[in-house]
């Protein structure tokens, strides 16, 4: 389904060469742990179809041909795709609802994508409308972050499993899918995302809050927060090695994350009503 972008092998400076460097940022810049457990895992909002087929079929073909980091996540490889521009050293950029809910004010946002991402980058401002009017974001000033992230299935790596428990490094996230499950002819299952409240260990889960939500189909996203893991993955039946060695099946994810206020948070949780699922 699609190709496999060839890896960056000569990053310009060493940050980006390090595939940790963006959480690193983004836990520097974070809450504290603390003031973050206060409100971890109580949002838990699904919405279909935050992006659509055209964005998604459009923003592929750079995916294609764009280089990635390949990093390691509890053994399983994963792959970062370098959307960024090189010239830009924050991690979060400032977006602007208007008096309508519209995405409007996108400079700073626009400037931190490089080169021959213009088809990501409305990706990615598609994703963040919905994720605004879903929240009903008017009149409304906040700092993202968008990634995307491509988990490649080969011969040599059939399945995707023991994800870790983690809580991201932002007050609020969204993840939408963008691949098919089925691809050429082969595909995947799996990848559902588990919520849970957290123990006094951190990080690990209390076992009887654990609560799990799949995505229907690609363009759809959840809106989070707190503990939570994307659940085991495997391709389906592979009946010709050659076939998958020619053809990897890929999911790929777009990642948003925005950082806001402990007490917007708490009032979100407050007027969500029934949309929240936690």
């Amino acid at each position: 389904m699609y190709a496999a972008a060839p890896l960056q092998k000569n990053l310009t400076t060493a940050k980006m060469a390090n595939p940790d460097y963006f959480e690193e940022i983004l836990m520097s810049q974070k809450v504290t742990e603390s003031e973050r457990k206060n409100y971890a895992g109580k949002i838990i909002v699904k919405v279909p179809d935050a992006v659509s087929k055209l964005a998604m079929e459009k923003a592929h073909q750079e995916i294609d041909n764009l280089p990635t980091w390949k990093f390691l996540n509890n053994g399983n490889q994963m792959q970062r795709v370098n959307i960024r521009a090189e010239n830009v050293s924050r991690v979060f950029s400032t977006v602007t609802f208007d008096e309508n809910g519209k995405l409007s004010g996108t400079e700073d946002f626009d400037q931190d994508f490089a080169p021959n991402t213009e088809s990501i980058n409305e990706m990615c401002k598609e994703a963040l409308q919905s994720m605004g009017r879903k929240l009903n974001w008017k009149n409304f000033t906040v700092k993202v972050h968008c990634g995307v992230l491509r988990y490649i299935f080969t011969p040599a790596q059939q399945q995707i499993c023991n994800m870790p428990w983690h809580k991201d490094a932002s007050s609020l996230s969204m993840t939408t899918l963008l691949s098919p499950y089925i691809q050429k002819n082969n595909g995947f299952s799996g990848g559902a995302l588990s919520f849970a409240e957290e123990s006094d260990a951190k990080c690990v889960p209390v076992e009887e809050t654990i609560k799990t939500f799949k995505y229907e189909k690609p363009g759809d996203s959840i809106i989070f927060n707190g503990l939570h893991k994307v659940e085991d993955m495997h391709v389906l039946d592979v009946l010709d090695v050659d076939e998958l060695t020619k053809r990897p099946v890929e999911r790929r994810l777009l990642t948003c994350f925005a950082e806001l206020t402990e007490d917007y948070v708490r009032n979100l949780i407050a007027t969500l009503g029934e949309e929240n699922l936690a």
